[in-house]
């Protein structure tokens, strides 16, 4: 594969340009499809399988998983959009509104993950009573429902193909106004305010710590360690925000503002590939980041692991 890719930026011709991207797209995209696949696979399993994690929270947290998924599953389509192809009508807008519906249905499950979080710890009282807690299977039916049917637009009219076209390409498919709609109305809305509840959940939190410090001095003299435990817990919790945010979030902003931009050049192609494949696949890490700190989700995978090394214990020697 090295040596393909080296073969590559010596070799200029448009044939030899076209192998070289198409060889970029399975360096970068498929590693990571396959990490997010198997990443989001082990944290679906692992909630089935614990009987403690069947609540309303980790019922929305699997639909958002089963996006992750599919976004795994379509990572390396994405870049391949920038390619010029010889699909018909209904196969070209099949293989570009399906990808679009899928990351639209894994950032709709994200908000509402992230807002059941939010009215968990802000409005913890009426969080029982709230609609995110009572209705889980409409609202986890409305955040794929209501993607399917904004990425189903261009099929339904919306679009800017011809009855000439002999080719099947994105621009074909995407009106500039849909870009902007979807862009500037749906996706970096959704990213702020995400960004914005975990902000607000910091701040609550910030204050019940000092809250909880306080309350802990008046009893104890002596709170030096309880103190440092939570101001590491807390230096954890903004550290996971700015990474969430700087890692996951900013390239994925970048991706959706140059791709559509860059010229259809040689040049040009191999960036909508890097930014396509890292900036998707930093936002589909979200839901890992979200859990990593949880041993629960991990709890049937750890047992597994047990009676694995437990039985290769027990196992007798042949020399």
């Amino acid at each position: 594969m090295s040596e393909s890719w080296g073969e590559c930026i010596n070799n200029s011709s448009s044939g030899a340009g076209l192998a070289c991207q198409k060889v970029l797209i399975n360096l970068l995209s498929v590693p990571l499809s396959i990490t997010i696949i198997v990443g989001n696979l082990a944290i679906i399993v692992g909630i089935i399988g614990n009987r403690r994690l069947h609540n309303t929270t980790n019922y929305y947290m699997l639909s958002l998983l089963l996006a992750g998924l599919f976004t795994g599953i379509i990572l390396p389509s994405l870049a391949r959009m920038s390619f010029k192809s010889q699909f018909a009508f209904q196969a070209c807008f099949i293989f570009h509104l399906f990808p679009n519906f899928i990351f639209l249905s894994f950032l709709s499950n994200l908000l509402v993950v992230q807002y059941n979080r939010y009215a968990c710890i802000i409005h913890p009282f009426h969080y029982g009573v709230s609609w995110i807690h009572k209705y889980v299977p409409v609202v986890v039916l409305t955040t794929w429902v209501l993607p399917l049917l904004f990425a189903s637009l261009p099929l339904i009219g919306w679009n800017n193909w011809s009855p000439d076209n002999e080719t099947c390409f994105f621009k074909y498919v995407f009106p500039h106004a849909y870009i902007y709609l979807e862009i500037y109305g749906l996706l970096i809305p959704s990213i702020l305010a995400i960004t914005a509840m975990i902000g607000r959940i910091l701040h609550v939190a910030r204050g019940q710590m000092k809250a909880i410090k306080k309350m802990h001095r008046a009893v104890q003299s002596n709170s030096t360690a309880l103190e440092q435990q939570l101001d590491f817990k807390y230096a954890k919790c903004i550290i996971g925000f700015f990474f969430i945010f700087l890692v996951c979030w900013v390239p994925y902003i970048v991706f959706i503002h140059v791709s559509y931009f860059v010229k259809d050049s040689g040049h040009g192609h191999r960036i909508h590939i890097i930014l396509s494949s890292l900036g998707t696949s930093s936002a589909a890490l979200i839901p890992f980041v979200m859990v990593l700190n949880n041993k629960e989700y991990f709890e049937l995978w750890r047992k597994v692991f047990q009676k694995v090394f437990q039985c290769c214990a027990k196992m007798p020697n042949v020399n």
